[in-house]
C-alpha cells in the first residue's frame, strides 16, 4: 500500500499527514520521527478498520509536499 505524505512545519513540531487517510497524522520533533509516527498511525487505522485493507504487503510512504 503507498500513501501520499504531506511535510509541513507547526511550531516547533513537524506534522506528517497521508493524502490517502486525511484524519490520521503523526508529528514530532524531526522528519522522521513524524514520519515514522505517520507510519504506526496509519497501521493502527487499518487494523481498527471494518473495510478488509491492511497494509501487511507493506506500507511506502512516498512524501509529496514538504513545506517549512
Amino acid at each position: 500500500m503507498r500513501c501520499h505524505v504531506t511535510l509541513a512545519r507547526e511550531g516547533s513540531d513537524v506534522v506528517a499527514r497521508c493524502v490517502e487517510f486525511p484524519d490520521v497524522s503523526g508529528r514530532g520533533a524531526s522528519r522522521e520521527v513524524a514520519l515514522e509516527r505517520l507510519r504506526d498511525n496509519v497501521r493502527f487505522w487499518l487494523e481498527a478498520c471494518p473495510c478488509d485493507t491492511t497494509a501487511d504487503g507493506g506500507l511506502v510512504l512516498e512524501v509529496v509536499r514538504e513545506a517549512g
